[in-house]
């Protein structure tokens, strides 16, 4: 007869998430470079300095982690300068992961 694990056994053994889709929102106080996103989803994608944002069709960018509260766990802000010059509108949905690369952040790769 097999042993059949509890469930919390099976919660455990779980993958961390390495990436997550998100809402872009527009917020003139964040530097071109950088992007602010809750500590929550920091830590839910091991976060510490830099990510990437990939918004799809459109580009990718490598942005410095900015970690506040008081942004709401499902959306990045992001200068809305950079973004609309890219042609990523306010509450685009986007991906965003860490990044480990070393591209300088601020750095732009267009997709199309």
């Amino acid at each position: 007869m097999d042993f059949i694990p509890p469930a919390s056994a099976l919660r455990e053994a779980r993958k961390t998430l390495r990436e997550k889709r998100v809402r872009i929102k527009y917020d003139p106080s964040v530097r071109p470079e950088a992007a602010k996103l809750s500590s929550g989803l920091a830590k839910m994608l091991n976060i510490s300095d830099k990510l990437e944002l990939v918004v799809a069709g459109r580009a990718k960018f490598i942005l410095n982690a900015i970690v506040d509260d008081s942004v709401e766990p499902d959306r990045v802000h992001v200068n809305p300068d950079i973004m609309s010059e890219e042609g990523v509108a306010d509450n685009s949905i986007a991906t965003v992961r860490a990044y480990g690369g070393t591209a300088k952040a601020g750095s732009i790769t267009r997709m199309s």
